[in-house]
C-alpha cells in the first residue's frame, strides 16, 4: 500500500515537473475593439512548431492580447498559426512569445511588429514569420547553370539570368542546378524546384520565384538561354621514331568538309564523319587544318622516346 502511494505521489510530482513551465496566457476579447490577423509559421532554434500543445502569444507590455495553436493544412503539408491580436488603439508595439511544448520552454521572439487597424499578415504561400531567432530575409539565386553542361558564360543580374551555352545542347532538355540564399526555396509556377532533380525546356523564357527562409521576401527571376556555334576542337600526336603523326578534329559539323595542307598545297580533304575527321601517317611538318571559317595550325614534331 504505501508502495502504490509512494509511486502515485511520484508520478504526480513528476506530471506537475514536465508541465510545471507551461504558459498560463489569456486574453479577454470583448476588453478590445480592434483586431489585426496573421497566418503564420513558428520556428524556435530552427525548428518549425508543430505540436498540439506549442503556442504563439502576441503581447502589449505585459499585456496578452492573443493566443493561438498550430494547425496543419494538407494542401501546403506545413503547420500554421491562426492568430488574432486585440487592441484599443493604432500603432501599438506587439511583440510575441513562443512555447515549444518538446522542450518545455518559452522563447521571447526580438522581432516586434506595429497594430494596425484590420490589418492581415501573411497567408499560406508567404506566411508571416514569428521566429527566435529570427530566420533569413534574403531571396536570392547565387548561382545557377545546368547538369552536364558546359556554360561559356552565366550573369546574373537585377532579376534576370543570362546564359549562353554551345549549340550541341538541346534546350529542350536541361535539368537547372543551383545555389540560392540560406533557407530559400526556388518555386516554378508555385511548385518548390529542387537543384538538379527537374529537367524543362529552356527554348523560351523560364520565370521563377524565390522566397525567402522567413517568407517575407519574394523575388522574380527571368532565366533566358542564348546559344552560340561549338568551337571546333584540334588534337595531335606527334611523330615517334617510325610512327607518324596523327591529327583528330572533333566537330558538331557532321558532314563538313575537313581540309590538311601544307606549303601551301591540299593533301587531304575529309568529311566529319560521327562527330570527328582522323589524318593519320602524317610526316613532321606543319599542316594548316581548315573547317568552314575555322582554321589551326599544327606542326608535327618528331619525339624521341
Amino acid at each position: 500500500m504505501k508502495k502504490t502511494a509512494f509511486l502515485f505521489i511520484l508520478f504526480h510530482f513528476s506530471f506537475q515537473v514536465l508541465f510545471a513551465q507551461a504558459p498560463t496566457w489569456s486574453v479577454n476579447e470583448n476588453d478590445y475593439q480592434y483586431t489585426m490577423t496573421f497566418v503564420a509559421k513558428l520556428n524556435v532554434d530552427g525548428k518549425p512548431l508543430t505540436g498540439k500543445n506549442d503556442k504563439v502569444a502576441a503581447f502589449v507590455g505585459s499585456s496578452c492580447r492573443g493566443i493561438s495553436g498550430v494547425t496543419y493544412v494538407a494542401g501546403e503539408a506545413n503547420y500554421y498559426a491562426y492568430l488574432t491580436v486585440f487592441s484599443n488603439s493604432q500603432g501599438e508595439t506587439i511583440s510575441f512569445k513562443l512555447y515549444d511544448s518538446t522542450t518545455n520552454k518559452i522563447a521571447v521572439v526580438s522581432k516586434q511588429v506595429t497594430f494596425e487597424v484590420n490589418e492581415h499578415k501573411g497567408n499560406l504561400f508567404q506566411s508571416y514569420s514569428i521566429s527566435e531567432p529570427a530566420l533569413n530575409d534574403k531571396s536570392e539565386i547565387l548561382t545557377f547553370d545546368f547538369m552536364d553542361t558546359k556554360s561559356v558564360s552565366s550573369v546574373i543580374n537585377s532579376g534576370k539570368i543570362n546564359i549562353t551555352l554551345y549549340d550541341r545542347y538541346p534546350l529542350t532538355a536541361l535539368k537547372p542546378v543551383f545555389t540560392l540564399s540560406t533557407g530559400a526555396k526556388l518555386f516554378k509556377n508555385r511548385i518548390v524546384q529542387k537543384s538538379g532533380e527537374v529537367t524543362d525546356n529552356y527554348s523560351s523564357t523560364i520565370t521563377y520565384e524565390v522566397l525567402s527562409e522567413d517568407e517575407s521576401s519574394l523575388s522574380n527571376y527571368a532565366v533566358v538561354i542564348n546559344q552560340t556555334g561549338t568551337p571546333t576542337l584540334f588534337y595531335k600526336k606527334d611523330a615517334v621514331c617510325d610512327i607518324d603523326g596523327v591529327i583528330k578534329v572533333v566537330s558538331v559539323q557532321e558532314g563538313a568538309s575537313v581540309v590538311l595542307t601544307t606549303n601551301g598545297k591540299t593533301i587531304l580533304t575529309k568529311q566529319i564523319t560521327n562527330g570527328e575527321a582522323l589524318f593519320s601517317d602524317l610526316e613532321t611538318d606543319s599542316y594548316i587544318v581548315t573547317i568552314g571559317n575555322e582554321w589551326k595550325l599544327i606542326n608535327i614534331i618528331l619525339k624521341e622516346k
